[in-house]
């Protein structure tokens, strides 16, 4: 029996006994150590290839392999798991993940004279490019799309009195090595060329494709994010800069509806503003996520229908009622898987507030608030209810995305 035993419901299976388990315990399990090479990435979350293949075969046939019964090495097992349609990282992927960050901390931003603040202009114009890689547009973009686009951003978001230049951005984010420009003649290329020889060649820019690819990973994606914005925009609104730009979905860790006035409607009101019939009704077509009920189900009866944040036992209709929440949220942009490891039990405000980003959870189980001096009270846990940290850091880096100010803990 070899590798080509293990089917892709295996690896699954082997996958979340590692949530549950925990790194350090499923390798000690199953006698394997970290792998030296090759990861495995699923869901934004990194495990050791070998150790997954090895638990996995067991699964498919019961023989679980060690660390020696693998006799082609990692290569292999990288191999059968890119047949089966994971996505297999080496370690030199992890260092263009860190190196995409570190020069995104590192701009090269010009500053005003009398204005010692950092331009906004980079930032913000790559801001607007990774909301493309969000919506899955093309990488690269004409200049007469980003001028219109990106032109009026600089005018609302840039630096007071600052002069929006969006050639700027589109010629010199070149120098951060993430971007390129395609489409000027390589004699007009040794200096920034004018607007007249950009207007006159159409060129494209965006990303470069090692950058786009790795930006398509929701995880690194909210680092880029958070990373740009607590380095740049300190002062700026988030949220309104969010939803202006194409990133509204990470205003919220949840999928919270708030109709504009436009998609709103009134029922008929007489002289006295008062109602004069039934509510108006409209029909709508919307694409709902797909919830595993019993997960919901377990995570409340593991809890006791209790909140885990403020101990809140709510009832409704002479039933207990609760709510099952997810840290990292279902669906685009976050892409949190639907798992135990992946649910509170909370109240319908406490919900409210962990989807708002109003609060999180620290490092050391604290719940803490991201605009109040909010007196910290530890997440109650049972202690048959895993819970992946993992998570709960993806959702304090959210909230740090939408901060104004020092980051959270």
């Amino acid at each position: 029996m070899g590798l080509g035993d293990i089917k892709y419901e295996d690896i699954i299976a082997a996958t979340e006994e590692f949530r549950c388990l925990g790194r350090d315990n499923f390798l000690q399990t199953y006698g394997f150590g970290r792998a030296k090479s090759y990861e495995l990435v699923l869901d934004g979350f990194r495990y050791d290839s070998k150790a997954i293949a090895g638990v996995a075969h067991g699964h498919a046939t019961g023989d679980f392999l060690s660390s020696g019964d693998f006799s082609g090495g990692a290569a292999t097992v990288a191999r059968r798991l890119r047949e089966l349609g994971f996505v297999v990282e080496t370690g030199e992927i992890s260092q263009n993940r860190a190196a995409l960050l570190e020069r995104l901390r590192k701009l090269k931003v010009s500053r005003g004279p009398g204005n010692p603040a950092p331009s906004r202009h980079q930032p913000l114009s790559l801001l607007w490019a990774i909301s493309r890689e969000v919506d899955e547009r093309p990488r690269m973009t004409p200049w007469p799309e980003f001028r219109g686009e990106v032109g009026p951003l600089l005018v609302e978001f840039g630096l007071p009195n600052a002069k929006a230049t969006p050639e700027y951005p589109f010629w010199h984010l070149r120098g951060s090595r993430l971007w390129e420009v395609q489409g000027i003649p390589t004699e007009l290329a040794k200096d920034m060329p004018k607007v007249s020889i950009l207007d006159a060649h159409h060129p494209q820019a965006g990303f470069k494709e090692e950058a786009a690819g790795l930006l398509r990973d929701p995880v690194t994606r909210l680092d880029a994010i958070a990373t740009t914005c607590e380095t740049y925009l300190e002062d700026v609104d988030r949220q309104a800069l969010f939803e202006r730009i194409g990133l509204d979905g990470y205003t919220t860790a949840g999928s919270l509806l708030n109709l504009s006035e436009e998609e709103s409607s009134s029922a008929d009101v007489d002289e006295y503003g008062r109602a004069t019939g039934p509510a108006p009704r409209r029909d709508a077509t919307r694409a709902v996520i797909v919830r595993d009920e019993a997960l919901a189900r377990k995570v409340k009866e593991l809890e006791g229908d209790r909140c885990q944040i403020c101990g809140t036992a709510l009832r409704y209709l002479n039933r207990p009622y609760s709510e099952a929440a997810h840290i990292r949220g279902l669906g685009r942009p976050h892409h949190g898987p639907d798992e135990l490891q992946n649910l509170l039990c909370l109240c319908a405000n406490c919900h409210v507030l962990f989807d708002g980003l109003e609060i999180y959870v620290d490092p050391d189980g604290l719940v803490r608030g991201t605009r109040s001096s909010r007196e910290p009270r530890p997440l109650r846990r049972d202690p048959r209810h895993p819970m992946d940290e993992a998570h709960l850091g993806y959702h304090r880096k959210l909230c740090n995305a939408n901060a104004r100010g020092p980051a959270v803990g």
